[in-house]
């Protein structure tokens, strides 16, 4: 009876963290084909370069000072990756990239190639010289989405904590500990026990 009733407990919780997953994905899924399709619209350097921002946000999981740290060395087309540092752990990270998302580098590498190919900074802005900042960045995600730039990070990590793992997001994060992620991520004994609140005993 005993065991019965565990297994009942265990599976509502699974089938549970399985609707919580759907909707974190769709949230996911709905950011990312939002700023695909912004980048597609796209009719100035400018934006091209913000969306393509926010698309590498979404696909590594970055902060936004190491992907505005980039060059165009760090990204291979051939491997459909991007290679850096991450700042905070010190530690080179590896991330793939989609297709669509290699597709948009190239067609705004075409529209920069003459002054930020010459300079290797993936995000340099023409018009002021320089990088683009990362206050701009957290200014123009509130604007057009409703939330700071820093939340395409935590939705990376949600995606590839529902699909692989706590254990492999953590790594993919570039955290040192899992339970740096678990607390990121908001996943806390507070949380599990709201989400056991509906499992009848």
């Amino acid at each position: 009876m005993y065991h019965n009733r565990l297994l009942c407990i265990i599976m509502c919780y699974i089938c549970r963290v399985e609707i919580l997953n759907i909707l974190e994905m769709s949230t996911y899924s709905e950011i990312k084909r939002a700023v695909e399709n912004k980048f597609k619209d796209a009719k100035s350097e400018s934006d091209m370069r913000f969306y393509l921002l926010c698309m590498m946000a979404l696909e590594t999981g970055a902060r936004v000072s190491d992907l505005l740290a980039l060059d165009w060395r760090n990204i291979s087309i051939e491997d459909k990756d991007v290679s850096y540092t991450n700042k905070k752990s010190d530690k080179k990270q590896i991330q793939l990239l989609s297709e669509n998302t290699i597709t948009c580098i190239l067609t705004y590498m075409e529209v920069v190639e003459p002054i930020t190919l010459e300079n290797h900074q993936l995000f340099y802005n023409r018009k002021k010289g320089s990088v683009m900042s990362r206050i701009t960045a957290n200014r123009r995600t509130q604007k057009e989405f409703g939330f700071n730039f820093h939340e395409l990070r935590k939705e990376a990590g949600k995606n590839v904590a529902n699909q692989k793992g706590v254990v492999y997001a953590s790594k993919y994060l570039g955290h040192s500990r899992v339970s740096t992620t678990d607390i990121y991520l908001g996943v806390s004994a507070n949380t599990y026990r709201e989400q056991m609140k509906d499992v009848k005993i």
